[in-house]
């Protein structure tokens, strides 16, 4: 099903966590599932577009509107969050329109060479996300807070020729000398490997085509000096 949708399943909590990340992430962004999960959404998405990434996560559209209780300030982003929960009493049910969400916003992509973020849609809505069991001040358990349930899909269709290309990408880590340390299931079917049969076979330069050896080895003394890295 997931490899059906032209896109990926992503669910971000009010205080912008990503909850969720469907394993297609990485077909759209190169991102793999342990590289977004638990991290802050923000880091993802453009800088000029936090701010309206942030308004979407508010069930009024409003992150100004916050409880008494103050905000916490995300000092990398420079975005508030809530310090609070809201009682469920306090917002809209979840089947109202309110809660629906369809809106664009750039996300960074490890696999576009020209800008280095891809243009999203999101289309979804708040809902409760439940079995947290947080606590509050009181050591009470506190009820199921909102999140953002949405797919995420290329705001341009991709042509036909990326899509047989993407077919083609995997993911391989490496040591400085750059010597094969681990490949992602793609790469073993794509390079007919295991795992264990590319980390044995000595330098990775040896799997490089002889007309593309200097282009690779000049970035990969780039990395070296800059630490350039892509990401």
């Amino acid at each position: 099903l997931l490899q059906a949708l032209n896109g990926f399943v992503l669910v971000v909590t009010t205080d912008a966590l990503v909850f969720y990340a469907s394993s297609t992430i990485q077909d759209y962004l190169g991102f793999q599932q342990s590289d977004v999960i638990h991290h802050s959404v923000y880091e993802l998405i453009h800088t000029e577009d936090r701010a309206e990434f942030q308004r979407q996560l508010h069930w009024a559209l409003n992150p100004s509107q916050c409880p008494d209780s103050g905000q916490k300030m995300d000092e990398a982003n420079g975005l508030s969050q809530p310090a609070v929960y809201y009682n469920p009493d306090q917002v809209p049910p979840e089947n109202s329109s309110s809660m629906e969400r369809c809106f664009v916003c750039r996300l960074r992509c490890l696999l576009d060479n020209s800008s280095g973020f891809l243009a999203m849609n999101f289309q979804g809505r708040l809902k409760y996300l439940h079995g947290q069991n947080k606590k509050g001040k009181d050591g009470s358990i506190l009820p199921p807070q909102l999140a953002l349930f949405a797919i995420a899909t290329p705001l341009q269709p991709p042509s036909i020729l990326e899509i047989r290309t993407k077919n083609f990408i995997f993911r391989t880590k490496h040591k400085l000398d750059f010597t094969p340390t681990g490949c992602d299931a793609k790469g073993r079917i794509v390079l007919g490997y295991t795992e264990a049969e590319l980390c044995m076979r000595g330098s990775g330069y040896q799997f490089i085509h002889a007309a593309d050896m200097l282009y690779c080895a000049e970035y990969h003394i780039r990395m070296i000096k800059t630490g350039e890295s892509g990401m």
